[in-house]
């Protein structure tokens, strides 16, 4: 998929990091909660094919890696929870139900899909594992932003495996880059997608359990 390659391309070519993840001070604002769409991934499923990669990007300091329970394919991600929105990117409890019902019709009639996690990649902020689908995932984003009202994010769908802890736009060090590069053809498995999750991330845990507000379901075969 060339949005892969392009991202990949930007990341040596730049050769940057920041602090990326929901602990970076500046990010969270002081909130103390946020709300995202999610596609859940069972990470122990894959482990075997996950654990290379892991190992390679281990030894640097400024790397996080998630956990197996916080591994999951952000979708949308909805705003800080309040009781009354005012501040910038809060969202109001009330907006989250109105989310949730439009979520519900958005998707209702979909069949769950197949995609394909393969190939280690990087942003500035987080390492990844790309999401090949044929563009489904992204159709799934479409369609809950047209019902929702919600802004469409142009990033390509992906699994973070890590968080990159650094100050911004500090070097990216070749070591990183070769490791990174190593696994760039690296297939990790399937995943079928058969529901979206909204959930609710506590931000003052480094890697907490993500709260699970309300699951949606897509159609099965036989449904």
């Amino acid at each position: 998929m060339r949005v892969y390659d392009e991202v990949w391309e930007r990341f040596v070519r730049e050769r940057r990091l920041e602090f990326g993840g929901h602990t970076d001070p500046g990010w969270g604002g002081g909130h103390t909660l946020s709300a995202s769409l999610i596609v859940p991934v069972e990470a122990s499923r894959y482990r075997e094919r996950l654990e290379p990669l892991r190992d390679a990007l281990h030894p640097f300091p400024f790397v996080s890696l998630h956990p197996d329970h916080f591994m999951h394919i952000t979708l949308l991600l909805l705003g800080f929870p309040v009781e009354e929105a005012g501040g910038e990117n809060e969202v109001s409890r009330e907006r989250l139900r109105r989310i949730e019902a439009g979520a519900r019709q958005a998707l209702s009639g979909l069949r769950a899909f197949t995609v394909r996690l393969a190939n280690l990649n990087a942003f500035p902020g987080a390492a990844f594992v790309e999401v090949h689908d044929g563009g489904m995932l992204d159709g799934l984003r479409a369609a809950l932003c047209e019902r929702c009202g919600l802004k469409k994010p142009s990033g390509p769908p992906h699994l973070t495996l890590a968080y990159f802890h650094a100050p911004d736009n500090a070097p990216a060090p070749e070591a990183l880059i070769s490791a990174v590069a190593r696994y760039r053809h690296w297939p990790v498995g399937e995943l079928a997608v058969e529901a979206v999750e909204m959930t609710f991330l506590d931000l003052s845990l480094d890697y907490p359990e993500p709260e699970i507000v309300a699951t949606i379901p897509l159609e099965k075969p036989g449904d």
